[in-house]
């Protein structure tokens, strides 16, 4: 257990999930159990929608900020898996209050070592998105994970043309491709051998195609049914796609459904339902073939799988990407104001400690 000493207050971002207000405030102190690790945050990367996730009576005012980067103060033990000094990052297990706090608290099951090759920035803004790409992919969808750094092999899983062994490339659709949770879906897609079609808006297509989508459709000028539908070009003589992730619900969502391909399609959306009752089986649109489901899903926190991710960002095959940076809790309106507008590319990312 680290001697450092520790104030009895810290400074809070609060969110009243009753008046749905936030304020600056002074809590006490978190008090690990036995099994936690007390942080002190450097910096929170704000989530959409994230005020307005449902929490118990006891949480009716909390701390938001899901997503985090900070430094071990104090571990479980000697022989814990971080000590004191340890940087590192994590996304909060729901409905535990958030991390835009001066000190807040982790364990093993939330917890990686951050990358050192990059700012406190740009880790806060991966555990979130990451993960939720990591896991929409890889476990979700079924496609193998990328090779593990120790393979001797980084060459992409894309299959060879022609030999007895070759097999049909894959093909994905992905919407809003440059939101938080699209970069890195597009990143990941690519590195398990897919061939990645994106969409987004017409000030975003050249970024789509530097993450490494294969194509890029500018939603305003594209609707993806009538993409998907029409009859395709010599050049393009295949549209429709094996899996489509759903990264922005609405109408995009509905138009994507048409795209994918009958019997073998698979369609998984991570936008729950404007009234918030999750429904896990999605309804199919219609004129969809019967044979094609579709699915929401939850991310859940991964120490394990985020140790893999900050492994690749280590090695340069993916990267985060920060849309801007809010110095201290008390600008906490601005940068609610720009994730709400719609507009970002990438996360926005909080300081709570200024340590750069």
């Amino acid at each position: 257990m680290s001697t450092t000493a520790l104030p009895d207050t810290v400074r809070a971002l609060l969110h009243n999930q009753k008046t749905q207000s936030l304020s600056i405030g002074t809590t006490p102190l978190p008090t690990p159990s036995p099994t936690q690790y007390l942080v002190k945050t450097h910096a929170v990367a704000l989530t959409n929608g994230e005020l307005l996730w449902p929490r118990p009576e006891e949480l009716t005012i909390s701390t938001p900020g899901v997503e985090f980067v900070g430094k071990i103060v104090t571990s479980p033990s000697p022989t814990a898996k971080f000590q004191p000094g340890d940087e590192v990052y994590g996304r909060v297990q729901y409905p535990n209050p958030g991390a835009a706090r001066e000190y807040t608290l982790s364990d093993d099951g939330e917890l990686a070592l951050r990358p050192k090759n990059i700012s406190v920035a740009e880790a806060a803004t991966i555990p979130v998105s990451a993960l939720t790409a990591w896991q929409a992919l890889f476990e979700q969808l079924n496609l193998p994970p990328p090779l593990p750094p120790s393979s001797s092999s980084w060459s992409h899983a894309t299959p060879q043309p022609g030999g007895p062994t070759a097999q049909k490339q894959k093909r994905i659709l992905i919407t809003n491709a440059s939101g938080g949770v699209g970069i890195w879906a597009v990143q990941l897609s690519k590195l398990a051998g897919l061939h990645v079609i994106g969409t987004t808006g017409p000030q975003n297509v050249d970024f789509v195609r530097t993450l490494g989508a294969d194509e890029v459709l500018d939603y305003r000028r594209t609707n993806i049914q009538s993409w998907a539908t029409s009859e395709a070009t010599e050049a393009d003589a295949e549209r429709k796609v094996d899996l489509l992730l759903d990264c922005i619900g609405g109408s995009s969502l509905a138009q994507a459904w048409h795209a994918v391909k009958p019997h073998s399609g698979q369609v998984l959306s991570i936008v729950p339902p404007e009234d918030m009752q999750w429904k896990w089986d999605l309804e199919r649109p219609e004129g969809v073939d019967g044979s094609v489901s579709g699915r929401f899903f939850v991310m859940r926190p991964s120490g394990e799988q985020l140790a893999e991710v900050t492994r690749l960002v280590e090695l340069g095959k993916v990267k985060p990407v920060v849309d801007s940076v809010y110095d201290g809790l008390e600008e906490f309106g601005g940068a609610f104001d720009r994730l709400k507008s719609g507009r970002t590319r990438g996360k926005v990312v909080l300081r709570v400690y200024d340590v750069e």
